[in-house]
């Protein structure tokens, strides 16, 4: 069973609920708004230049018609913004867009990465939003890490995880111990053991319905 690292903690409250949801949810394409215009032409960014990232932004903008001038030029400011973050930083990229397929046991854990990075000691996964409040004690962090660790081939003590805004402020990220991220796959595997069970009593329940 699939579930994305944005969906995990939520899960862990009450896995019965999520279980139950997700059999009624649908697949949909994901809405072109000012916040994701502004992510494509980040992402943009990574494999061109400044100059292609900002027209490929203005024709996002013109295509789907994104009429609130008070948010356009919002995201307009937050990709200059980033551009001069990562001139600053000089930033190495690796990749962007990661989607994550990490198996264990009943559960996948599913879900993108927005950037990976090459650092002085390795290298790091970053999530474009705010970082939560609570982001280093939520399971999904040393998840990914072993995920991206797992996608390059590298140790995950090699890896940071973390959170940035798309304008390129308040950057954070942390390198989880082996024991961590242990830790972290054991209580996975638990939780897919959970929704196994909810699974197998649900078809259980559907088989003796037809009988």
């Amino acid at each position: 069973m699939r579930i994305s690292h944005s969906q995990l903690e939520e899960c862990l409250v009450n896995p019965a609920r999520w279980y139950q949801t997700s059999l009624i949810a649908e697949g949909h394409p994901y809405p072109m708004g000012y916040e994701r215009a502004l992510r494509l032409s980040v992402f943009h960014f990574h494999k061109s230049n400044a100059g292609e990232a900002r027209r490929y932004l203005d024709r996002l903008i013109r295509k789907h018609k994104l009429s609130n001038a008070k948010r356009v030029s919002q995201i307009e400011t937050d990709l200059d913004r980033y551009f001069a973050w990562a001139a600053k930083e000089a930033l190495r990229v690796a990749d962007t867009n990661v989607n994550l397929a990490f198996q264990l046991g009943f559960l996948e854990l599913r879900g993108k990465v927005g950037r990976i990075d090459i650092t002085g000691t390795g290298y790091r996964a970053v999530l474009f939003a705010s970082a939560p409040q609570d982001w280093e004690r939520q399971l999904r962090m040393p998840l990914i890490q072993a995920a991206t660790a797992s996608i390059y081939m590298r140790p995950a003590e090699k890896f940071e995880v973390g959170f940035q805004q798309l304008n390129g402020a308040n950057l954070v990220a942390k390198i989880y111990t082996s024991k961590d991220v242990e830790l972290a796959e054991a209580r996975f595997r638990r939780l897919g053991a959970v929704l196994e069970k909810l699974e197998r009593d649900r078809k259980l329940r559907s088989s003796a319905r037809r009988a």
